[in-house]
């Protein structure tokens, strides 16, 4: 190739890449500025609105309370005992439901079956002596009105009468006793109710007064819990208690107070009378008692705080879309309330949802406001 040609074809190349430059420049020149004010909006706007849920600060009466463990029972349980001494022949399977009457549990009954057919032929045999008695006593009497029999005679007749009543009703009164021993051998239900569990099971031997099966009633519920003198002395009977299974929330009215304590644990039985299919028996359950008397105070949701190593906080909404950082200090605690102090005041909203990324000042946006809080 001539040496012409080849700086002409370099010349060429050159030309070419200062074209691409130019072009690359003016792209550059040209969108830099629409992103540089894209950013300087983005900048002057701030962060994007957050969504949160807020509640009213509630000016309320709030007792501090603590809660205690306690267990759903049935009001109506037993232990069924046999009423003589036995073997058990049939007890009815766990969780079958028995009504009041029915028979829960059997024991043999042979013997006791054997007895009874004697004391049964002895009453036909007492019945059939008096009987004969009645019938020559009434011939006596006939030949006595023309002179025929004695009196003596008469009188003996009369008094083995008499002796034969009196056989008869005690053999009766042994055959009742005796038939009554046979029907205590089937045990049945005192109430309506399921069978829970068995303490005597088929070929066992049972003592007069042990417990043969465990029996409750399911549909007669209620809450028993342990309360100290602090919170007894602040609970009526008909109060409402809340009552936590697991995180949900239920009331409960206060059916009795037990007023005497256990000398060693100094605690009080507390009752609470519940309803609906929610509860067991058996079923674990935290109960929210009062430790104090109630005060009228400032109280927002627990979910409100936002809780650091230095501080508490709550968000407060102001002009309907910006939060405020105000610091607090917190008091009594009832169920989800808690009381607080601050610069706040009844009917303001507060953020309890969507608080934990929040600054101050930043824009929000309220997604559910929950009200009602008493």
């Amino acid at each position: 190739m001539p040496l012409s040609n080849h700086f002409i074809l370099r010349f060429k190349c050159l030309i070419g890449l200062m074209k691409n430059s130019i072009k690359f420049i003016l792209c550059v020149c040209c969108v830099l500025p629409l992103t540089l004010s894209y950013a300087e909006d983005k900048k002057k706007k701030g962060p994007p609105a957050a969504p949160v849920v807020v509640a009213e600060v509630a000016q309320t009466l709030l007792a501090p309370s603590v809660l205690i463990s306690g267990t759903v029972t049935a009001r109506q349980r037993a232990q069924i005992p046999a009423e003589l001494a036995g073997r058990v022949t049939w007890v009815a399977d766990v969780g079958s439901k028995i009504q009041q009457g029915q028979v829960i549990a059997r024991l043999d009954d042979g013997l006791y079956q054997l007895e009874v057919l004697e004391l049964q032929a002895s009453l036909k045999r007492e019945a059939a002596k008096v009987k004969f008695l009645e019938q020559e006593m009434i011939r006596i009497k006939e030949l006595s009105k023309e002179n025929f029999a004695a009196q003596s005679h008469q009188d003996k007749l009369q008094s083995d009468l008499e002796i034969g009543k009196s056989e008869y009703a005690v053999v009766k009164a042994k055959a009742r006793l005796a038939q009554e021993r046979l029907d205590r051998l089937q045990l049945r239900a005192p109430f309506n109710g399921v069978v829970a569990n068995h303490l005597k099971r088929r070929g066992e031997w049972v003592a007069n007064g042990e417990s043969v099966v465990l029996f409750s009633n399911p549909g007669d519920l209620e809450i028993e819990a342990q309360v100290s003198e602090n919170s007894v002395n602040h609970i009526r009977q008909g109060d409402k208690i809340n009552v936590k299974i697991g995180e949900e929330n239920h009331q409960a009215d206060v059916r009795a107070i037990v007023p005497v304590g256990d000398q060693r644990s100094l605690l009080y039985d507390l009752r609470l009378a519940i309803k609906g299919s929610q509860w067991r028996a058996g079923q674990a359950v935290r109960v929210l008692v009062p430790t104090g008397a109630p005060r009228m105070v400032k109280a927002v949701p627990r979910d409100a705080l936002v809780l650091r190593r230095t501080s508490t906080s709550v968000f407060r909404i102001v002009d309907q879309d910006t939060a405020q950082r105000v610091e607090v200090t917190t008091g009594i605690a009832a169920g989800d309330l808690i009381e607080v102090n601050g610069d706040l005041n009844p009917g303001e909203s507060v953020v309890i949802r969507g608080s934990e990324r929040l600054r101050p000042g930043q824009k929000v946006r309220i997604v559910n406001t929950q009200r009602g809080i008493q």
